[in-house]
C-alpha cells in the first residue's frame, strides 16, 4: 500500500522472475472508489522487456480492419436540423488511423461534404439532414473501400450545437414538436462537473430554437458536463465541454547544472512558482533519445479529463502540453466522440451509490480481552504513530483504534500495565481491518494497448549484472539512512524550545534508568514500592515543585508508568526547564519523553513486558529510488530503455528553487520528465534537457 501525505505518495516495486516479457497494467485506487461506477483509478499499461532472453518477438499482426463510429453532437440527429458528428476511426488495436480523409454522400452516391480526421483518429463533420434519407461516409485505407451508414436521423427531438467564442460559449438548442418531443414542457439545462451542479430553465414555447450564451467565468474550471433534462428529469442530449479558464500549466523551466564528486546535481526554477505555497515535483531523469517514457496519460489527462470519460484516450498527456488552440480544437473533437459521459442520470438520479465500501484512514483494530488484571494498556509508538494509553471501564472486554498506520517492518506491540506499575503481556487478540488488499473489478478498462513491438524487436539486449545490482542498493539505502537521520536531528532542534538529549544504539548511558538520568539533570526523583515523584530543585522557591511530563505526547497524571523505566526504550528526551508555553503549571519546567520504536520496554530481569502482533496489511517505505547498474551506457539498450534517476517528491527551497542530483554517467544530454503540482492547485507537464555541466538559457 502506498501512504499519501499532503496528497503525495510514492513508491517502487521490483521486476523479479514472476514478470517475464510482456505487458502487464498496473492499478492504483481507493477502497472507497469502489463505490462508484465512474472511472476514478489510477491504470498505467506497462512493457516489461527481459534483456537476457530471446523471447521478446514482435506481435502478431492483426487483421487490418477499421471500426469508424460517426456520433451526432449531444447524442442526437433530427431531419431537418443541421447537426454535427464526431468521427473516429480506429484499427483492430484500438489506435486512431492518422489523418485519413473522406467524404459523406447520400443515398444516391452523391458527395454532399468532406471529412479528415487528426493523428488520433479523431475529427467532425457537419451535416443538414434530410427527411427519409440514408448517408454513408466513404473512405479508403491501404486500398480497402469502406462504405459505412450513418445513425439515422429521428424524425422529431431536439439538437444540441456548442460553438467556442472568445470569452463565452454559445449553446443552441433546436426542437422538431412531435409526439415524444412536446413545446409545452419545460426543461431544464444543467451543468455539472461531478461535485457540484448549476441548472438554466429552458422553454420552447414561443420559440423553437435557443441561444443561450454563457461566460467561461460562470462555467467550472476544468470539465463541465452539459445536459438537457425533460420536466421528469430524464435526460435527452449530453454534451462535455473542457474549460481551461482559470488552470494554470507550467512547461517553461530554466536550469543550471554542475558535475561534482561524480554527480550532475540541477538547480530547477519554475517561473511564476510562490515559495510559499505548496508544490511537489516528479522528475524521471532517462537518456535523451529514450523510447521507455511512453506515458499516454499525465497528470492533468488523469484529473482533469479521464474521469469524465468511459473508454480509453489515446495520447490523452498530449492535450495538456503546449496547448495552443488546436490542441483545444482536437481536444472538443474527442469530447464529441464520447457521447454520453462517465456519470449514468438514471444511477445518479434513481440508484445513488450504497457505500458498501468504507471510507479509509489508515487501518483500524479491535484488541479483544480473554483475560485482563488491570484496565490500563500501553500501545507503543509506530514511525507514524505517537503512543496511547488507554483505560478500559468495568466489563469492557475489547477497544478499537482507528488510523493506525504501520509500515512493512512494523509490528503492534501491546502491554498490560499492572497496578504496580509494570508492564506485562496481555492476554488479548487483534483484529485487523482491512486485512488485505480489497479486489477492484472496474466496470470498463481506461487502459490502453502497450506500444508497438515493432520498434524495438531489433535491439541488441546484453546482459545485466545482478551481482552489481545487489551490492550497489545495499549502498545506497547506508547513505540515504545517515542522511535522513540527520534531517531529522536538525528539525527537532529546531523546534525545540528547551534542550534536546539523543540516545544514540550504542550510547552505553541506556542501561540506565530514567530516574538516574533526570537525577544528572537536576530533578529529585525518587522510587519506592512501585510510585515515582519527581521535583525540580529550585533554590527559589521554598517548596520544590513538580514538573509536567510527557510520553510520546501524552501528559502523564501520575508518574507510575516510568517506575524502573529503561533508557533504553528512549530515543531522545526534551527538556524544558523554564516551563515556557506551559502556563502556571509549568513552574518545575517540562520533560517529554520519546520512546525508541525499535526496542520497547523490557522488566529488568530481560523478558519481554509486551505481545507484538503481525500487521496483516503495511504501507510500504518510501525508499530512495534505486537505479540499475548496467553494464554499458553507450549501448543502444541504455540509450533506448535506460533508467538514470527518478526523484518523486522535489519541493522547492524557501527561494522557490529546486534542486535534485543524479549520478553522471559521462552523457551529453539527458531528458528530464516533469509531472507535479505547483502554487496548491496547478499542474507541472512537459519535459527539458540537462547537458551536465552546461547552462542552457531556457530548455522546454
Amino acid at each position: 500500500m502506498l501512504l499519501i501525505e499532503e496528497g503525495v505518495g510514492h513508491g517502487s516495486f521490483s521486476l523479479d522472475s514472476l514478470f517475464t516479457t510482456g505487458t502487464y497494467v498496473f492499478r492504483a485506487y481507493t477502497n472507497w472508489m469502489q463505490n462508484f461506477s465512474e472511472p476514478n483509478y489510477y491504470e498505467q499499461t506497462l512493457e516489461v522487456i527481459d534483456p537476457e532472453t530471446d523471447e521478446y518477438r514482435p506481435g502478431k499482426i492483426l487483421e487490418k480492419t477499421l471500426d469508424a463510429q460517426f456520433l451526432p453532437e449531444g447524442g442526437r440527429a433530427v431531419a431537418g436540423l443541421e447537426a454535427v458528428y464526431g468521427v473516429i476511426i480506429k484499427d483492430a488495436s484500438g489506435q486512431g488511423v492518422p489523418n485519413l480523409e473522406g467524404s459523406i454522400t447520400d443515398g444516391a452516391g452523391q458527395e454532399i461534404t468532406r471529412f479528415k480526421v487528426n493523428p488520433f483518429g479523431i475529427g467532425r463533420v457537419g451535416l443538414l439532414l434530410g427527411k427519409s434519407q440514408t448517408y454513408y461516409a466513404r473512405f479508403k485505407d491501404n486500398e480497402k473501400e469502406y462504405r459505412i451508414p450513418l445513425p439515422p436521423a429521428y424524425p422529431e427531438g431536439i439538437v444540441l450545437k456548442l460553438t467556442e467564442l472568445k470569452n463565452d460559449i454559445g449553446l443552441s438548442l433546436e426542437m422538431v414538436p412531435g409526439p415524444g418531443t412536446s413545446q409545452e414542457q419545460s426543461y431544464q439545462l444543467s451543468i455539472h462537473n461531478g461535485d457540484e451542479i448549476k441548472a438554466l430553465p429552458i422553454s420552447f414555447t414561443e420559440n423553437l430554437k435557443q441561444l443561450k450564451v454563457i461566460p467561461k467565468t460562470d462555467l467550472y474550471k476544468g470539465m463541465n458536463v452539459i445536459t438537457l433534462m425533460d420536466q421528469n428529469s430524464r435526460p435527452l442530449l449530453e454534451r462535455l465541454y473542457f474549460n481551461d479558464r482559470g488552470l494554470e500549466f507550467f512547461e517553461t523551466y530554466q536550469t543550471r547544472s554542475v558535475i561534482d564528486s561524480g554527480n550532475v546535481k540541477v538547480t530547477l526554477e519554475v517561473p511564476g512558482l510562490d515559495a510559499g505555497a505548496f508544490s511537489s515535483l516528479s522528475l524521471s531523469v532517462l537518456p535523451d533519445n529514450t523510447s521507455s517514457y511512453t506515458h499516454h496519460h499525465n497528470l492533468p489527462s488523469y484529473t482533469l479529463l479521464q474521469p469524465y470519460v468511459k473508454g480509453p484516450i489515446q495520447n490523452a498527456g498530449y492535450y495538456f502540453e503546449d496547448i495552443n488552440a488546436r490542441k483545444r480544437y482536437d481536444l472538443d473533437n474527442l469530447l464529441i466522440t464520447q457521447g454520453w459521459s462517465s456519470y449514468s442520470w438514471n444511477t445518479v438520479l434513481n440508484h445513488p451509490p450504497l457505500y458498501r465500501f468504507d471510507f479509509e484512514k489508515g487501518i483500524s483494530y479491535t484488541v479483544r480481552f480473554n483475560k485482563r488484571d488491570s484496565e490500563d494498556f500501553y500501545i507503543y509508538p509506530t514511525a507514524n504513530n505517537p503512543s496511547q494509553l488507554l483505560k478500559l471501564k468495568d466489563g469492557e472486554v475489547d477497544f478499537t483504534v482507528e488510523e493506525f498506520y504501520p509500515l512493512e517492518c512494523e509490528k503492534l506491540a501491546i502491554s498490560e500495565i499492572t497496578k504496580q506499575g509494570g508492564t506485562k503481556p496481555p492476554g488479548a487478540a487483534v483484529n485487523f481491518k482491512p486485512a488485505g488488499v480489497p479486489k477492484y473489478t472496474p466496470r470498463f478498462n481506461i487502459s490502453i494497448p502497450g506500444p508497438s513491438q515493432d520498434r524495438i524487436s531489433e535491439i541488441e539486449f546484453p546482459p545485466i549484472s545482478f551481482e552489481n545490482l545487489e551490492k550497489l542498493q545495499v549502498l545506497d539505502e547506508v547513505v540515504v539512512t545517515k542522511k535522513r537521520d540527520a534531517t531529522r536531528m536538525e528539525k527537532l532542534k529546531d523546534r525545540s524550545k528547551g534542550s534536546l538529549d539523543f540516545f544514540e544504539l550504542d550510547d552505553p548511558r541506556r542501561n540506565q534508568f530514567l530516574a538516574n538520568y533526570l537525577s544528572g539533570r537536576g530533578f529529585i526523583v525518587s522510587e519506592a514500592m512501585g510510585q515515582v515523584s519527581i521535583t525540580a530543585r529550585n533554590p527559589n522557591t521554598p517548596n520544590n515543585p513538580i514538573p509536567i511530563v510527557y510520553l510520546d505526547g501524552i501528559l502523564l497524571t501520575d508518574f507510575t508508568l516510568l517506575y524502573r523505566f529503561s533508557l533504553n526504550a528512549v530515543d531522545y528526551i526534551e527538556i524544558i526547564k523554564s516551563g515556557i508555553g506551559s502556563g502556571l503549571m509549568g513552574g518545575g519546567g517540562v520533560i517529554k519523553i520519546f520512546t525508541d520504536t525499535r526496542l520497547m520496554f523490557a522488566q529488568g530481569n530481560g523478558a519481554l513486558s509486551f505481545n507484538e502482533y503481525e500487521v496483516p496489511l503495511a504501507y510500504g517505505i518510501q525508499k530512495r529510488f534505486y537505479t540499475p547498474v548496467y553494464p554499458s551506457y553507450t549501448s543502444a539498450f541504455f540509450r533506448k530503455f535506460g533508467t538514470v534517476d527518478w526523484h518523486p517528491d522535489v519541493r522547492p527551497d524557501e527561494n522557490g528553487k529546486l534542486h535534485f542530483q543524479f549520478k553522471d554517467y559521462g552523457l551529453e544530454r539527458l531528458r528530464v520528465f516533469v509531472s507535479g503540482i505547483v502554487n496548491g492547485e496547478d499542474y507541472a507537464v512537459g519535459s527539458f534537457s540537462v547537458m551536465p555541466g552546461i547552462d542552457p538559457e531556457n530548455s522546454h
